[in-house]
């Protein structure tokens, strides 16, 4: 396991539906590694910090969800992550 696959993986992890060979890699991955640990604590508070968020009242929803497909397609990507499971 390295830095990129498992930051690929956050969310999965977090919603607990990896198989227990990858939690098991990540587990061991970030208990040697502050980054990652750093790193998936900011996911993590930017994930509830933003569902506590009001959408800006100027913005048509529509906006939002586009914009939102982009982040999820530029950001958490996973087509360029090979990973044997």
């Amino acid at each position: 396991m390295n830095c990129k696959i498992c930051s690929t993986l956050f969310q999965e992890f977090l919603e607990k539906s990896l198989c227990e060979e990858l939690i098991a890699e990540m587990d061991d991955h970030m208990q040697a590694c502050r980054k990652c640990r750093t790193s998936l604590r900011t996911y993590k508070l930017t994930i509830m910090l933003s569902q506590q968020a009001d959408p800006p009242c100027c913005v048509r929803p529509e906006t939002v969800d586009r914009l939102k497909k982009i982040l999820l397609q530029r950001f958490f990507a996973k087509e360029d992550v090979k990973i044997k499971v």
